[in-house]
């Protein structure tokens, strides 16, 4: 069954910025970096248990072309996924580490 798909404070704008940034250097490409992400959101919220814990009880989902991550915890007994942010996979990761 589909988890619930909630978002954590930051994440839209990670997202936005992000897409910002990729229309800026190409007209479009900002769309589709969103148009990635979401599909890959759409697959953790179908299959939230196909993507390995990679640290404490967070999931990492790489995105197939952006070199994109997007870090989540799946809290099974409320079927819900709770996305924690959508880095850039060259990132400092004490930036994502703050939002555990």
């Amino acid at each position: 069954m589909r988890a619930k798909v909630k978002y954590a404070i930051f994440v839209k704008e990670d997202i936005l910025e992000s897409v910002n940034w990729y229309n800026c250097a190409q007209k479009g490409l900002g769309v589709r970096f969103l148009k990635e992400v979401k599909e890959k959101i759409n697959y953790i919220a179908e299959n939230p248990e196909a993507i390995q814990v990679r640290y404490q009880d967070v999931q990492i989902a790489v995105a197939k072309t952006f070199p994109y991550t997007i870090h989540f915890r799946f809290l099974k007994d409320e079927n819900t996924i709770w996305i924690l942010g959508v880095f850039h996979s060259a990132i400092n990761p004490d930036k994502w580490l703050k939002r555990l």
